[in-house]
């Protein structure tokens, strides 16, 4: 197993764990942490710096209960580690669950995380945000 899929799976078993702190001791200061999605979706965007990644993580944890990341893939390159997996979880607004196929994208330099990109399916996302049927 290379170092930086090793590095990636420290950091999930720390999400698992809620220990954001060893996340953000994972990245570079000029980390860019990006997901595309709809403005609605509160942890969407690009965020700069590990404050900015901290703001990802807090949106996370102020709107999902019980947070499950599943990987079962993991693919590296020289400076990168690819991943796919699942994410699970249910929005406390609407008492939803959540079950997206994701893709991450990890680009490391001098063995610090530099850039993270989230693909979930933000259609699913949207769909279990709907508190009624107006929104349908």
């Amino acid at each position: 197993m290379s170092d930086l899929i090793q590095t990636v799976k420290e950091a999930y078993a720390a999400f698992g764990r809620g220990d954001v702190a060893t996340i953000l001791s994972m990245l570079a200061p000029d980390v860019s942490w990006e997901l595309e999605a709809p403005a609605e979706v509160s942890f969407a965007g690009i965020r700069k710096g590990p404050e900015g990644v901290k703001g990802f993580f807090q949106a996370i944890a102020n709107d999902h209960a019980d947070p499950k990341l599943e990987i079962t893939e993991y693919f590296s390159s020289a400076d990168g580690v690819a991943t796919f997996g699942r994410y699970k979880c249910t929005l406390k607004k609407t008492g939803k669950r959540l079950d997206s196929p994701v893709a991450h994208l990890f680009k490391f330099r001098d063995g610090k995380i530099v850039r993270f990109v989230d693909y979930t399916d933000t259609a699913a996302y949207m769909e279990a945000s709907r508190t009624s049927a107006a929104g349908r």
